[in-house]
């Protein structure tokens, strides 16, 4: 069973200090590539960034990967299904030399930059390959709201391969390949707080974030479609999928505090701070 955690309400409005220190969580999402990293390149646009012993060791490997100076270059004789085969299978070869942390069976498309739909789809690959190879996975994440001015957030469960047990935005997940951002939102509202879909289609689209950082395995580079919903004073979420391992409803001041201390996630920080700002940063 789900554990709920209600904070009362509180009538404190953010200190101009919080509010500072939120913006600059906020404006400091996107970094900058480390010093060393190999870029990706494909049609002549840069998709990706490789860390330095993983990329010496794609080059080993080669085949789909064309060698270019400093950078590598998809192999621009191969599309489709031919490209996904030949990733695929230098995927799953690395991945039995112990390369990939998280290995989900799961496909994201590969893009060529955009956020829009309208971004070439160059081909599938295993989700759990994107870090390591730098490339840009695009993500939902739901501000759910109630009428009195408070936010639902969960708790990621212990057993989760990436940030366990840090708290979260209600809702949140990445695109399978094949999905729209609305699509994928009904689907993750469902699985991780089972709001039906008659009430999960009452959110709306706010924008959208640019995450970029270094972690263990490589490069987070994510576009986060954030969306918001407001939920029944009644409402109470339930887990379907066991990612979550409770849940919490908090006023202002505590999801600002929380954030500042670094509770969330990265990227669900950042989702929090755009309601709490009312505002998203410039790109």
């Amino acid at each position: 069973m789900d554990e709920i955690r209600v904070a009362p309400m509180s009538a404190r409005k953010l200190s101009s200090a919080t509010v500072s220190a939120l913006t600059r969580r906020l404006n400091g999402l996107v970094q900058r590539l480390p010093v060393g990293y190999i870029p990706l390149f494909a049609r002549n646009q840069a998709i990706g960034a490789l860390p330095p012993d993983f990329a010496r060791r794609v080059r080993e490997v080669g085949f789909p990967f064309l060698a270019d100076g400093d950078s590598l270059q998809l192999d621009p004789a191969l599309t489709g299904g031919a490209l996904e085969s030949a990733w695929m299978a230098q995927v799953t070869a690395l991945r039995k030399e112990g390369w990939f942390r998280a290995w989900r069976e799961e496909y994201f498309d590969v893009r060529l930059g955009a956020a829009d739909e309208s971004a070439a789809v160059l081909c599938r690959l295993e989700r759990g390959a994107f870090r390591r190879f730098g490339l840009r996975s695009r993500a939902v994440h739901l501000n759910a709201v109630t009428p009195d001015g408070r936010m639902w957030i969960a708790r990621r469960a212990a057993g989760k391969a990436i940030d366990p047990g840090l708290l979260d935005n209600l809702v949140g997940g990445g695109l399978a390949s094949g999905e729209t951002p609305r699509v994928a939102l009904l689907r993750e509202c469902a699985e991780e707080a089972g709001i039906a879909p008659e009430l999960a289609g009452r959110a709306r689209p706010m924008g959208t974030l640019f995450a970029r950082r270094e972690e263990d395995e490589g490069i987070h580079n994510e576009w986060l479609h954030v969306w918001q919903l407001e939920l029944p004073a009644d409402f109470a979420p339930r887990n379907t999928d066991g990612e979550v391992d409770g849940f919490m409803l908090l006023d202002r001041a505590e999801l600002a505090g929380r954030i500042l201390a670094d509770e969330f996630t990265t990227d669900a920080a950042a989702v929090a701070a755009t309601w709490l700002l009312g505002r998203f940063p410039q790109r």
